[in-house]
């Protein structure tokens, strides 16, 4: 799994963070937005994408969703793209099995 930090555009003053990855166990890439936290709580997730089995499934349509929230560096398209192959979903996982009977998915064979 990867994950990286983005810093939140200007105009999303109330955005604490907003974060992005891949997911091999979900093969899909992940988008999450928290809200800035008060003294008293953690922060608020405004946006969390990403959660389902195959739900995002290029790079393009996950930086679509970020860059509505935060800057988005021109390296980031190769890094998540390097992720994905560097970390494939692997249906054989014991997991993976598990997940998908759970969620009504077939673990595909690739």
């Amino acid at each position: 799994m990867s994950r990286y930090s983005l810093k939140p555009l200007p105009e999303h003053s109330d955005i604490f963070e907003v974060a992005i990855g891949w997911d091999p166990g979900l093969d899909t890439y992940f988008v999450q937005v928290f809200g800035t936290p008060d003294a008293s709580s953690e922060p608020d997730v405004r946006l969390w994408r990403g959660t389902s089995f195959q739900e995002i499934e290029t790079v393009r349509e996950l930086l679509a969703i970020a860059g509505d929230f935060a800057e988005i560096s021109g390296e980031l398209s190769g890094r998540l793209t390097s992720d994905r192959r560097s970390f494939p979903h692997d249906p054989t996982w014991p997991i993976t099995r598990i997940f998908a009977e759970l969620v009504g998915h077939r673990a595909r064979r690739e």
